[in-house]
Parts: structure tokens; sequence; C-alpha cells
């Protein structure tokens, strides 16, 4: 049975690679440029998503959310002034945390609790928390679309067809499709 899970966050891998492809073709202050969006720049958007990454890995893998904040703060120091190349590292770190962990699951439909002090406790498969993490960095990337075009850029095509056909080799593209 083919561990969906991991599917997913291998499609999450490859959507935030073509991103990090696409965005080192821009100068660097364009990615730190501010502009009146949903985050002051795209490098703060991309901030966010790894953080959101981090502290889902950090709730699946069984810490508490006091153990999650406090790594968070941590973070919080390591990630100020950080660089796209800098960030593309740790994104792809943290991918490579993910794949090592569910590829040790044995059944990604294994139930999991969560705990949060505001929202209380949500018990759902394992997958189900992959597939929000991995929604959550589509909506995002979504995001940087909208912010490159009000920059008067284009964006990075990472619809999900998009991996199937380059996962599956389909067909064979000469370059990024850009929407």
């Amino acid at each position: 049975m083919e561990n969906q899970a991991l599917k997913w966050m291998d499609y999450h891998l490859w959507a935030n690679k073509k991103w990090f492809e696409h965005l080192k073709m821009l100068p660097e202050e364009k990615v730190k440029q501010e502009i009146k969006s949903v985050f002051p720049s795209l490098m703060d958007t991309l901030v966010h998503m790894l953080k959101t990454d981090l502290i889902w890995l950090w709730t699946i893998t069984g810490r508490t959310y006091e153990e999650t904040i406090h790594s968070l703060n941590e973070w919080n120091e390591k990630l100020e002034g950080v660089t796209l190349i800098e960030i593309e590292k740790l994104f792809m770190e943290i991918s490579s945390d993910y794949k090592r962990y569910l590829n040790g699951i044995e059944d990604p439909l294994q139930m999991v609790t969560i705990s949060h002090p505001k929202f209380g406790e949500a018990k759902a498969p394992l997958q189900d928390f992959i597939l929000h993490v991995v929604n959550h960095g589509t909506y995002h990337r979504g995001n940087l679309t909208a912010m490159l075009r009000q920059m008067g850029e284009a964006g990075a095509s990472t619809d999900y067809i998009f991996y199937l056909y380059e996962e599956q080799k389909l067909f064979a593209r000469s370059g990024e499709t850009n929407v």
C-alpha cells in the first residue's frame, strides 16, 4: 500500500523547490521588498511557511505545546535576517526530517492526538495532519504568486498535476510554466 502521507510530502518538497528555483532568478532585494499584501514581503511569507512546517513536525512527533513554543522561540532568532539561500537550506533539512519520520511510519492512518491550549484536543489519522501541512504550503505558495504579480513578476506553476506529470514522466517539459 502506498504511503499517501509520504507522497503528499514529496509534492510539498517538489513545490517548495520549484519556488526556490524561481525566486533565485530574482534579485534578493525583491524577495525582501516590502509590499502591501498578506505578508509584508516574500521572505516573510517563506519564514511563516517554514515555521509552520516546523510546528507541525514537532506536533505530530509528540512534542507538547510548551516544548514547541520553546523551540519556536529559538528558531525565531535563527531566522532573523535569513537569506533566500539559507532559508532554502532550512526548508530542505526540515523536508528531510519529515521524510525520515514518514518512512519510519508503518501506518499513515494511525490515529494521532494533538493538544492546543486554545483549540483543545484533536484526534485524526496522521496523514490528515500531513495533508494540512501540504495544504497550508499550497495556500501560501498562492500568496507568493499574488505578491509577485503585484510586483510585476510571474509566479511558479506548482499545481499538483504538474508534480504528477513530472513524477510519472508523462511528458518532458523544456522549462518552467509560469502562471
